[in-house]
């Protein structure tokens, strides 16, 4: 009973820690427009309820540098430009070493490609959204569902105080091989 308790206070407080940032990105007026010999990743989270209050924080991690994406919020979208190749993203929710996860992306230019947020093993985390997802009604769904955002002055603040962290988690966490259940392929843009 003990570790129950103690197990439901800790991720109690990594939610509410993780529950600040929420709403921090600024919605986008505009369309999504690829700038030339570019790629686009589109990280979406649809849905407005389930693990509502907790933001997903999206770092690239390509090479030794980490960069910070934006946080994607319940019903939010955020879109990140990058040139053709490959490509590692990390997604760090919670606190601790255990909410932190890897996924690549190998792109073409002039392709637009989605990875979708949800709840995996418990914690928030991406899928690829591939080719064939694109007819279904789905991806149709979670596409309209989503607001695309933009980073504000106080998400930026956000990704500076927590750049180090995020790089130290990267450095450490990062695997030496990606699962393809956590990739995109070149073929899955459109």
């Amino acid at each position: 009973m003990k570790l129950l308790r103690a197990t439901a206070l800790a991720v109690l407080l990594a939610t509410a820690s993780m529950s600040a940032q929420a709403g921090k990105m600024t919605k986008s007026n505009e369309p999504l427009t690829l700038e030339p010999d570019k790629a686009a990743v589109v990280f979406m989270r649809p849905g407005k309820f389930v693990g509502a209050a907790v933001a997903v924080p999206l770092f690239d991690v390509t090479g030794d540098e980490t960069k910070f994406i934006g946080i994607l919020d319940a019903g939010s979208k955020v879109a990140y430009q990058v040139p053709a190749g490959e490509h590692v993203f990390m997604t760090t929710v919670f606190g601790g070493d255990g909410g932190v996860r890897f996924y690549k992306a190998n792109v073409e230019a002039g392709k637009t490609y989605y990875f979708r947020a949800h709840i995996i093993d418990g914690i928030w985390g991406l899928s690829p959204v591939h080719q064939d997802a694109f007819a279904g009604k789905d991806f149709a769904g979670w596409d309209k569902g989503t607001q695309l955002t933009i980073n504000s002055p106080k998400s930026l603040e956000w990704g500076q105080a927590n750049l180090e962290s995020a790089t130290q988690r990267h450095k450490n966490l990062e695997p030496q091989v990606i699962a393809d259940s956590a990739s995109l392929r070149a073929e899955d843009g459109r």
